[in-house]
């Protein structure tokens, strides 16, 4: 299993980048996590939009779907093409109500519920869906491919729960938005902060800590020097076109 950062920033990207956009791809299949701002443009660079199998939006926050928008009229093109046979499953939560049923009717797409403690398939994949603590409903995602696995958190407080969702994953996608010193900001915002998402890599035994979803404003260099002494396993920071083994 590979995981491909297709974007990593939020809540707006930098110049030429995107937000929130994971390939996650196995021997046949290609699933992607979170499709925000730019991404539909910077995955054509790895994979045309109509050849994924899957697509899960994690939470209606713009960073991390309006790029689907954009993705729906690449599968609509393909469908006309005939280069695509069937819409594109994509996986949503189905509140707020009015955002899933917007994408319910559009006929590019297949939408299905993603549901706390839910169980999918996607081609040799298979992913586990978790509420996470955001002031919008949000899913964190488990994906498995054999023996291995990676954990998502979307966005999200940091609370027990994510350890016992994340243990057992070889990485752990986190999101790392704000730093140390911003920490009740974080809270309030249903963020993590540099040293908690260390502390949740430490703590449910990740091998891999890939941190990702970095506000523009702020270096990753400044961010990592303050996960280090929370973790001391690889430390992986999101950057355009990354790759990771899984």
């Amino acid at each position: 299993m590979q995981l491909r950062i297709i974007g990593y920033w939020a809540p707006y990207p930098r110049a030429l980048e995107a937000c929130s956009g994971y390939l996650v791809s196995s021997d046949s299949a290609h699933l992607l996590l979170d499709c925000g701002h730019g991404v539909c443009s910077r995955l054509a660079r790895w994979l045309p939009a109509e050849q994924l199998d899957a697509l899960i939006i994690t939470h209606f926050h713009p960073d991390h779907y309006v790029d689907l928008f954009a993705i729906r009229h690449k599968i609509g093109g393909a469908l006309r093409a005939g280069s695509r046979s069937e819409p594109l499953p994509v996986y949503m939560p189905a509140q707020p109500k009015h955002h899933y049923q917007a994408f319910a009717q559009m006929k590019e797409l297949q939408v299905i519920p993603l549901t706390d403690q839910g169980n999918y398939t996607v081609g040799d994949m298979q992913f586990q869906a978790l509420a996470v603590t955001h002031p919008m409903p949000t899913l964190g995602i488990k994906v498995s491919y054999q023996n291995r696995s990676l954990f998502y958190t979307a966005d999200t407080s940091y609370d027990q729960k994510l350890v016992a969702a994340a243990r057992g994953a070889k990485l752990l996608l986190c999101e790392c938005s704000l730093r140390i010193a911003d920490g009740e900001f974080a809270r309030q915002l249903g963020h993590m902060t540099t040293a908690q998402a260390g502390q949740l890599a430490r703590e449910s035994g990740a091998e891999i800590l890939v941190a990702t979803h970095f506000w523009p404003e702020y270096h990753p260099e400044a961010l990592q020097q303050e996960i280090q002494p929370e973790y001391q396993g690889r430390i992986i920071m999101a950057a355009s076109d990354l790759t990771v083994q899984i």
